[in-house]
């Protein structure tokens, strides 16, 4: 468990007995190993800082969702702590459903990043624990040709996918909904194909770099709080 505190009354003492509790509950009550780290300083600059400097896998982000206007820059808020973040991170909303049984059905759109693998990796790891299904994405977009690096990120992920055994099925659709983006497309078929999980990069690609960002933030505050799986191209720093 992390909090990171910024001038909010806290006192960090209070902070750890606060946690504390918290780790306990869970260690007595859920079977599971809990432990807990309290900071003060800037999100921004303690998370990353923390998951550089320790052995974690992952990192789970709560999210409000889109209920007012300070939930909305919140969007951009967590956007930005993501880009910062070196290893993979969760994103998951108040509404989010989350199935004793795991991530059955996964949406892992495709992309152009350099870093891409560092997205194909994180969901080997989860589908791996969870047997899903993953659904390998695209939306095809009258004047969006696919570039080579792209075409050489959709081969690379079902050989990766194929090799560690995971199941999987390559789906390109015709634009459908009409939109700069892809977002909104993207999640009306994960809606419509129940899915428990998305998988995305956090940066952007130099051909979608200005609309990436509000794409992004869609998906991340996404109406049907559907949990997102998040990666970035940032390195870990000791």
């Amino acid at each position: 468990l992390l909090h990171v505190f910024d001038d909010d009354g806290m006192l960090l003492e209070e902070c750890k007995e606060k946690l504390k509790m918290m780790a306990n509950e869970i260690n007595n009550n859920k079977g599971l190993q809990c432990d807990f780290i309290c900071e003060s300083g800037s999100i921004f600059e303690v998370i990353p800082g923390v998951a550089s400097k320790c052995a974690f896998r992952m990192a789970i982000i709560a999210a409000h969702g889109r209920k007012g206007f300070r939930q909305k820059l919140f969007g951009a808020d967590i956007l930005k702590l993501l880009k910062r973040i070196p290893i993979p991170a969760m994103v998951v909303q108040e509404g989010s459903e989350m199935q004793e049984s795991g991530f059955k059905t996964a949406i892992f759109p495709v992309g152009s990043h350099d870093a891409y693998e560092r997205n194909i990796e994180a969901m080997n790891l989860i589908a791996g624990l969870c047997d899903s299904e993953i659904h390998l994405y695209s939306i095809s977009k009258p004047g969006f040709e696919q570039s080579d690096q792209l075409r050489e990120n959709i081969l690379l992920a079902g050989e990766r996918f194929s090799e560690k055994g995971i199941n999987y099925k390559r789906i390109d659709e015709d634009q459908k909904v009409f939109s700069v983006g892809f977002a909104k497309q993207t999640l009306k078929y994960a809606n419509d194909n129940k899915a428990s999980l998305i998988s995305i990069m956090v940066n952007p690609t130099r051909e979608n770099v200005y609309f990436a960002d509000s794409d992004k933030e869609a998906i991340l505050m996404n109406e049907h709080c559907i949990p997102v799986l998040c990666t970035s191209d940032a390195q870990i720093v000791l």
